[in-house]
């Protein structure tokens, strides 16, 4: 009795243990780019770069604060000396001393500068701008390749189960035809075939396991994972993403973050005309100092020397020819923002052109999953009668192979059009700047 207790409290246990191990290894959709946004090296290293952006978005840096600088310093001699005065005077001291105190505070603030500091703070700011949307893009490139990462592990995952079904039917029909041979109504050749046939796919779902590893390996590298996880996926293929072409048009152009991106870069180039024009102005500098000296010297005229006082003024410098450089900055500042109008127009045009393929690609691919989900009904009610039938003897192992191989086919092309399908639509999520929020 009591080993038949002990042997029910280990069976519990290792029910408990395999349970927990399963809960750890169970992985959704949404945990997965949960854990690549905390841990993906690609968006860890744009988010560092964005907030540089944003460090550097600063009134000072724009040139718009003042600046203070101090200084102190101080000094010793011991010097011979030998000094002859006017009135016949002599004084003559070896090692005598001199000795030195400075101290002062510098402050400069630019009051005008041609405009420079608010073209600057602009740019700045646009630079920021840029650089957070080019997190967005990252986040939104590494989100869209979890989500298909995942979803191709989804849908070899349901090829191996398609795989499993096929195997047990050939398992039946092994039986079956094993059966049929031992009381000869039946041929070696059938029970043969049946073994072959059964084998092949047992081998096909092996290559499918590795396949699997694989996809499972590269949602680990998306995710941060240092060791590879076996996961439990837990999201199904589903399509839910089904905009209409005319509303698309309208919101792409403003959702879209390469199109923010390349806009934002405009307005940078912008800004840097304004900065090279600035030159041509002239430069109006506000002065303050204060300063403290004194010298102590132990011989001569003057023994003790101390300064210290106030100083202030404004000073106007104006940069009249420099070699025509200024002009030469400013022609290449108008040629770089007219090379990224460019590059924007050209943008625009590819993600039109993208969009109009995206969406024809997703429509075809939810009419050819239409057409494999009821393909694959048919298959399915038909290889049941086939087998039916040759276990009655009124169709040849022939013939059920065909209906197997149908069967297989059809749940194949099924998985495979779902994949495409949820592929064509996180393609088309991304054109319209909507996996990322």
């Amino acid at each position: 009795m009591k080993h038949s207790i002990r042997k029910l409290f280990f069976f519990f246990l290792f029910i408990f243990i395999t349970f927990q191990v399963a809960a750890q290894d169970a992985l959704s959709l949404s945990a997965s780019i949960e854990a690549a946004l905390k841990n993906n090296y690609s968006i860890l290293i744009s988010r560092n770069d964005a907030e540089i952006a944003t460090n550097n978005n600063s009134l000072g840096n724009a040139g718009m604060l003042p600046t203070l600088d101090v200084s102190a310093g101080i000094s010793k001699a011991d010097v011979n000396t030998e000094q002859e005065y006017s009135n016949g005077n002599i004084v003559k001291q070896d090692g005598a001393s001199t000795d030195g105190l400075a101290a002062g505070a510098h402050f400069n603030w630019i009051l005008f500068d041609g405009l420079r500091m608010f073209a600057s703070r602009s740019k700045l700011m646009s630079i920021e701008d840029a650089s957070g949307i080019q997190l967005k893009m990252q986040i939104e490139t590494t989100v869209a390749a979890v989500m298909e990462s995942y979803f191709r592990a989804v849908s070899l995952s349901r090829e191996i189960k398609v795989l499993d079904d096929a195997i047990s039917m050939f398992d039946e029909r092994v039986r079956i035809a094993e059966m049929k041979f031992k009381v000869g109504s039946g041929s070696k050749l059938d029970l043969l075939q049946s073994q072959t046939d059964r084998n092949a796919r047992k081998s096909l779902r092996l290559n499918l396991l590795v396949s699997y590893d694989k996809a499972l390996a590269e949602l680990n590298k998306l995710m941060g994972k240092n060791a590879f996880v076996s996961w439990q996926l837990t999201d199904s293929i589903t399509i839910s993403y089904k905009p209409t072409y005319e509303d698309l048009k309208k919101t792409v152009p403003v959702q879209n973050y390469e199109l923010q991106f390349g806009q934002k870069q405009e307005d940078i180039y912008k800004d840097m005309i304004k900065e090279s024009k600035s030159y041509r102005f002239p430069l109006l500098n506000l002065n303050v100092d204060y300063n403290y000296g004194r010298t102590e010297n132990e011989v001569g005229f003057v023994l003790l020397n101390q300064n210290q006082g106030l100083y202030s003024g404004l000073t106007l410098s104006w940069n009249l020819f420099n070699g025509l450089n200024t002009n030469r900055e400013v022609q290449n500042a108008k040629l770089n923002w007219n090379t990224t109008t460019l590059m924007l127009a050209d943008t625009k045009l590819r993600i039109d052109q993208d969009l109009y393929v995206a969406y024809k690609q997703l429509e075809s691919d939810l009419e050819i999953l239409q057409l494999e989900t009821e393909n694959s009904a048919v298959a399915t009610e038909n290889v049941n009668i086939a087998l039916e039938s040759f276990k009655l003897g009124s169709i040849s192992g022939l013939e059920l192979k065909d209906a197997q191989n149908s069967f297989e086919g059809a749940q194949s092309r099924l998985v495979i059009a779902q994949l495409q399908a949820k592929l064509s639509e996180i393609a088309l999520m991304k054109l319209n700047g909507e996996l990322v929020k």
